[in-house]
């Protein structure tokens, strides 16, 4: 399976989340293997779960869900966390524009702002 655009170095650990310019995976300049994604995608049965990014094969973003369910997705349909914890644990607080009503994901200085947005940043 080819591997494009995914780094597997040893710096695998370093994960990213949102920020105001890179709040889905296609945003992200590299990704890498492992890194957590929340699924807003095409399949009504894995909608609205949490992910992880293993590979790309052609334009498709290969994930693998928790009971090891491996499926392809555009990189536009997976939101990156909010935040992640010591321990590796993802955080999403995915919210849904009020004007276009597609999901985005908050970042960690929109969750601690005294009143959250409530477009998304292409809405806004």
């Amino acid at each position: 399976m080819p591997i494009f655009g995914t780094d597997t170095s040893d710096q695998t650990g370093k994960f990213s989340c949102a920020t105001a310019t890179q709040r889905t995976l296609k945003d992200l300049r590299t990704k890498r293997k492992g890194q957590p994604v929340f699924v807003v995608g095409h399949r009504l049965e894995r909608k609205g779960k949490e992910a992880t990014f293993e590979v790309f094969n052609d334009r498709l973003a290969i994930i693998r869900f928790e009971d090891d369910v491996r499926l392809g997705y555009d990189p536009f349909e997976l939101l990156l966390p909010t935040e992640i914890d010591d321990k590796g644990v993802a955080y999403f607080e995915i919210r849904t524009c009020r004007l276009c009503e597609q999901f985005f994901p908050l970042t960690a200085d929109e969750c601690d702002e005294e009143e959250e947005p409530t477009t998304c940043p292409e809405c806004a």
